[in-house]
């Protein structure tokens, strides 16, 4: 794993290397690949990836420049829990109103009942973690996105927002993503999640 990490392979590979050992293996034996035979190479080369590709990640990660790394984490995370925005930004305005119940009074859905079943706040949540996913896409080109987060720090002042508001967000995204990756929320990844909400906020 070390050794391939030089010639850029990546965690994604392995999927294609492996459909082509199998039909290799396969190819070679002929009527000897049956079901029983498939089955178990298909669990030996399961361990092998399960083996290879932390090491290979790992690998890949002491390469990289800390700003990298940060990226990485962040994109791999976010294409985690970005696969169900609804609940996940749901999730992420609950636990908002958890931490600072006045912050509801700001929405045009307060009054909706119950909350966490609400249309506007299940649209508005939507929309919300589209911006998150944005900012995730624009981490490539810090200078580019700057233009997007200005603007939409424009859009917000229209809307009472203010910038003590901004730890309470804080919190309650990082709370979100925790629960929405379980174990694959890392000491590594809560920090370059810290990381890239600091470079939002500033």
């Amino acid at each position: 794993a070390e050794r391939h990490s030089d010639f850029n392979v990546l965690p994604e590979h392995f999927p294609v290397v492996g459909e082509a050992l199998l039909w290799a293996v396969g190819n070679a034996l002929e009527e000897r690949w049956v079901t029983e035979v498939k089955s178990a190479w298909e669990a030996v080369w399961g361990t092998i990836v399960s083996v290879m590709e932390p090491a290979l990640r790992e690998a890949n990660l002491a390469r990289m420049s800390d700003a990298d790394k940060t990226r990485l984490l962040v994109e791999e995370s976010w294409g985690v829990v970005e696969q169900d925005l609804e609940a996940t930004g749901v999730a992420f305005f609950l636990k908002i109103f958890e931490i600072a119940p006045a912050a509801l009074q700001l929405f045009g859905f307060k009054d909706e009942t119950p909350l966490s079943e609400s249309a506007g706040l299940k649209l508005h949540a939507t929309l919300v973690m589209r911006t998150v996913g944005t900012a995730v896409a624009g981490l490539k080109d810090i200078q580019s996105l700057v233009p997007t987060l200005l603007q939409l720090a424009e859009r917000h002042s229209d809307f009472s927002v203010l910038p003590e508001h901004f730890p309470v967000v804080g919190e309650a995204l990082l709370w979100t993503l925790e629960k929405g990756l379980g174990f694959k929320w890392t000491p590594e990844v809560k920090v370059a999640w810290e990381s890239v909400w600091g470079t939002i906020v500033s």
